[in-house]
């Protein structure tokens, strides 16, 4: 796997007790006319660039099954990922920034926690076409918790994108609300994830590529955020590494602990 340097790293850290002093507001911190609550951050403003958002789903080929590994043999499986991309963007005269996100609350494997779907709205224009005045603008790799999913930090995201960030959230597959299973996937899969969206994401916007990102993100100025899982897939991806006894347990599957090894 080819490595590119990430330059900076952002582990984003939230309690129960920040979540108890949330007030009647939008996600962004503001009210619904778009006006700065009084003690919004300083940082809570959008920036200048208007907002679009794009959904691509790409395929991890060949990877190590774990969940389906017996007496020390893992078959191997063509890994989905779906991205959410916030990006600065060129929007339509007269035209409002607004797109709905749909999502689901619960657990696929708990029948007591049954999948919600909802939608919310966000501020940012579906397939708009991208602003390259900015150049190759830094990128940020977003990874959800477990369970989760690529639209977590929406209001973050694209916040973000308004500043001049291209914006790359994952579903991790087996570790999202619609399609939950057994932990093991989860800790082997976040720093692989990582790391190959990343080289997908430089891959995709070199000048050979026919896509929206072609010359749109520097992939050699990226952050990594995570929240809760996210934040150890972070830190594993970016080489402080796994305990021992999480090593000799990847060891039983065939190409795991090799797989980790490369990860870190």
């Amino acid at each position: 796997m080819r490595s590119i340097a990430v330059r900076y790293l952002l582990l984003l850290l939230f309690t129960l007790g920040a979540a108890g002093q949330t007030t009647a507001q939008t996600p962004d911190n503001t009210f619904v006319n778009g006006d700065l609550l009084p003690n919004a951050p300083e940082l809570a403003a959008r920036g200048p660039y208007a907002v679009g958002v794009r959904t691509m789903k790409l395929i991890h080929k060949d990877q190590v099954d774990l969940l389906h590994t017996k007496e020390g043999k893992s078959p191997r499986y063509d890994r989905p990922l779906t991205l959410e991309i916030w990006y600065p963007a060129r929007n339509a005269a007269n035209k409002p920034a607004q797109v709905m996100y749909e999502s689901v609350l619960g657990r696929s494997n708990d029948p007591k926690r049954p999948l919600i779907p909802f939608s919310f709205a966000g501020r940012a224009s579906r397939d708009a076409e991208p602003d390259p005045s900015g150049g190759a603008y830094p990128l940020v790799i977003v990874s959800h918790g477990y369970p989760g999913s690529r639209l977590l930090l929406t209001y973050l995201t694209e916040n973000l994108a308004s500043k001049g960030y291209v914006v790359v959230a994952i579903d991790h597959t087996e570790s999202t609300y619609s399609d939950l299973a057994a932990f093991p996937s989860t800790l082997l899969n976040r720093p692989l994830d990582d790391l190959f969206v990343l080289n997908e994401m430089a891959r995709l916007s070199g000048k050979a590529s026919n896509t929206f990102l072609s010359g749109l993100l520097n992939a050699d100025n990226t952050a990594l955020i995570g929240y809760s899982m996210g934040g150890y897939g972070v830190l594993n991806v970016t080489g402080a590494g796994f305990s021992a006894e999480a090593m000799k347990f990847f060891g039983q599957a065939t190409g795991a602990a090799r797989l980790l090894k490369v990860a870190q």
